[in-house]
């Protein structure tokens, strides 16, 4: 890995990292590398969850606490997640080099968008924006401004 690094060469057996929701790795991940580079690369990443169980528990916690594997001859809902690697970067925490992340998760989510489209993989894409509601199950109202609030920890009492 790090001699493809080095001298930015096509890595196709490239490590891909295990991300975690639902309490369980993904069910099944893929990569793309940009212009066969192992520095930038497209992520996505699926959890399965039975069908049934999301139209139930959509809008609750419960969507989102559940951490069973639908069964292999269930309907599922696919969950996924994307990233595009940018770069290398140091893990402040344990000090590993890992990949850069693009922030900017929308251009991500178009990218694979139109990727799957491309490839006949999916149809009837619809979007929906945080007020709108989703025409399934039972959904919880919430509103916000969007903001996100960071707080630091109080160091502890000597």
């Amino acid at each position: 890995m790090i001699v493809a690094f080095v001298r930015n060469s096509p890595y196709p057996t490239a490590p891909f990292s295990t991300l975690y929701l639902f309490g369980r790795g993904q069910d099944i991940g893929f990569q793309k590398a940009i212009d066969d580079s192992p520095r930038k690369r497209h992520h996505i990443r699926f959890w399965a969850l039975a069908v049934d169980h999301a139209e139930k528990t959509l809008g609750t916690a419960a969507f989102w606490l559940n951490t069973d594997r639908p069964p292999v001859d269930a309907r599922v809902l696919w969950v996924g997640a994307g990233t595009r690697d940018t770069g290398i970067s140091l893990t402040k925490l344990t000090y590993q080099v890992t990949h850069g992340t693009d922030d900017d998760t929308n251009a991500e989510r178009d990218y694979i968008v139109a990727e799957l489209m491309k490839h006949r993989v999916i149809e009837d894409v619809t979007s929906y924006e945080a007020h709108q509601h989703l025409p399934v199950g039972r959904l919880n109202h919430y509103i916000t401004d969007g903001t996100v609030s960071v707080a630091s920890l109080m160091a502890a009492a000597v």
